[in-house]
């Protein structure tokens, strides 16, 4: 090899090793970037899966009143029935009225009646262990079923030809009232139905009660009391 082409060769070798020392920078730049921008990425990450972690609810210490009239508000027993309102309407008063007959007239319905218990007079004592439960007497409430009552519903005796003694909307609504407020007596003197009224307010407040207890580790002894024997 000549003389010529030796300093030539290094030359180009000289000129190679430059341009690789150029480069180098940038791929030490290059590297730092993409690791500066993994743990952004992880941090977002992160982040998110944070957010959506829950934290599971934790149980009072102790057994609360206002939770145990919310449970008793879950407490209704229904009962549907077929009832009949009977009512009489008597002649009117004064000369106008000369003539009309007595009517009578029946309506047939179906209603449901349901027994609940009024949450705010529910009371609760606690000492120690022993809690005492006062539940007051159950409520009933009656409901006419409307799709129940229309014009096929009644029986209504013969008027006169003449001297009418009409049964109005009003003489009906009044039947219906009466009839009602009697079938809410009924239902109030079943002891069977208040009885299982009873039983499932007892037993939800006693599920939750032992909840606490199992989790403080405290057993509960439940005294139950009427309200009306105070």
């Amino acid at each position: 090899m000549t003389r010529l082409h030796r300093k030539q060769r290094i030359s180009c070798l000289g000129i190679l090793a430059l341009l690789l020392i150029g480069l180098l920078p940038a791929c030490g730049k290059n590297a730092s970037r993409t690791q500066n921008a993994a743990p952004a990425n992880s941090a977002n990450s992160a982040q998110i899966t944070t957010q959506t972690v829950t934290q599971p609810a934790v149980p009072a210490a102790t057994p609360e009143l206002g939770r145990i009239r919310q449970i008793c508000e879950l407490v209704t027993v229904e009962c549907t029935y077929h009832n009949v309102a009977k009512s009489t309407k008597s002649p009117g008063i004064g000369l106008e009225h000369i003539g009309e007959t007595e009517r009578v007239f029946w309506i047939e319905y179906t209603a449901t009646a349901e027994i609940s218990y009024d949450v705010s007079k529910i009371q609760m004592d606690i000492d120690g262990s022993e809690v005492t439960i006062t539940l007051p007497r159950p409520k009933v409430t009656c409901k006419v079923n409307p799709d129940s009552w229309n014009e096929n519903s009644y029986v209504i005796s013969q008027d006169q030809m003449i001297q009418k003694n009409p049964i109005t909307a009003d003489d009906q609504t009044k039947a219906i009232n009466l009839a009602q407020a009697e079938m809410i007596l009924q239902i109030r003197g079943n002891s069977s139905l208040l009885n299982t009224a009873r039983l499932q307010a007892q037993e939800l407040i006693k599920n939750y009660i032992d909840q606490i207890g199992e989790f403080t580790g405290i057993q509960y002894h439940i005294t139950w009391k009427d309200a009306e024997s105070g």
